[in-house]
């Protein structure tokens, strides 16, 4: 369970600091390192592959940490493919610091399922609960903000609404079988998921960056879930106060009532609220989701890092005849994650928006 978690965060390029490493008298077992080499390391199976440098800090954590508990030199030892795999990292020359933190790369994010072999929350014995739900995103883990926008990254709020949407009965419920469109979506990471795993009729993930849609319409391709294949996920520039142009086959959605194409059921919103002067044309936005797209429903996840804005944003939502209601979810303490992992040091609430 220790060796699982751990991949998952590797998968995830969590910080190496908040890697959950195995422990070192696990990592003295042959078997344990050729897990390891064979599930992050192998170039020739494991894609994607995080950038170098994030490569080469994790396996100079786990040689070290072998190392450390090696007592008997004889009989216990680091893998030949584990020093191979160290000795051609090191033989990259050092990347540039600002081009490495523009570097896009590809994420892979798992969902916080049970384990193998361990209970499902949907009370389901099936084999196909043990399988692990994992979804690729394009974005930077450590950028803060490039070209104008801080979408390139997947943020606390879209991983706490990822959790709270593949862990709970209610959550799945507002997915499977409707018709889905998300606001603000940055790298895709909630309706890539929704679309992969929660069925839903038709999910449009909508931004207003032309190149945060590319990426989501590269990583529909490589989830196997993009609407011109087969799939159900689209991607869109809305520009909010706009109408929606959708990145496929389907023709751009207008503000037309009777259009089949601009009607949803649901709409999802992660980390929207950061700026006070943008509340009145987001909440017109939402307004417009019920009146003109025909939502019952916006459900919205917020990093709760300034009170005062998201309050000014529940209050512009009332005055605007928007109901909010706070639901009733908690993540996991980072201690207790097994995917999607995330901070909770700083609040974070999901509300639910009605008419």
């Amino acid at each position: 369970m220790t060796l699982e978690r751990f991949c998952r965060q590797y998968g995830e390029q969590l910080d190496p600091p908040n890697l959950s490493f195995p422990p070192s008298t696990s990592l003295l077992s042959p078997s344990i390192q050729s897990t390891l080499y064979n599930r992050l390391f192998n170039d020739t199976t494991v894609w994607p592959q995080p950038p170098i440098p994030y490569q080469t800090r994790v396996l100079k954590t786990l040689i070290a940490r072998i190392e450390e508990a090696i007592a008997d030199p004889e009989e216990d030892e680091i893998t030949d493919a584990l020093l191979e795999k160290w000795t051609s990292l090191l033989s990259h020359p050092k990347p540039d610091p600002l081009k490495q933190a523009q570097q896009l790369t590809y994420i892979s994010y798992t969902a916080p399922t049970p384990f193998p072999g361990a209970s499902s929350p949907f009370s389901s014995s099936s084999q196909e609960e043990d399988k692990a739900r994992t979804i690729l995103t394009s974005e930077s883990r450590g950028l803060i903000l490039a070209s104008g926008t801080t979408g390139f990254r997947t943020w606390e709020a879209a991983l706490h609404l990822g959790t709270y949407l593949s862990t709970t009965a209610a959550g799945s419920a507002l997915i499977t079988g409707n018709r889905v469109i998300e606001l603000g979506a940055g790298t895709g990471f909630v309706s890539l998921f929704c679309a992969k795993y929660l069925g839903p009729r038709r999910i449009v993930a909508t931004d207003r960056e032309p190149a945060l849609v590319d990426c989501m319409v590269d990583c529909a391709a490589r989830n196997e879930v993009d609407a011109t294949k087969g799939g159900m996920f689209e991607a869109g520039i809305w520009e909010w106060g706009m109408p929606v142009g959708v990145s496929s086959s389907v023709p751009a959605m207008d503000n037309q009532t009777n259009n089949e194409e601009a009607v949803f059921d649901v709409a999802l919103g992660a980390d929207l609220i950061y700026d006070t002067d943008l509340i009145p044309l987001l909440v017109s936005t939402i307004d417009a989701l019920f009146t003109t797209h025909k939502i019952k429903q916006f459900v919205i996840s917020a990093t709760l890092r300034n009170e005062d804005t998201f309050q000014a944003f529940l209050n512009a939502c009332e005055q605007n005849g928007l109901k909010t209601d706070r639901i009733p979810f908690e993540s996991p303490a980072p201690e207790h994650q097994t995917g999607f992992f995330h901070s909770t040091s700083i609040p974070i609430s999901i509300y639910q928006i009605t008419k």
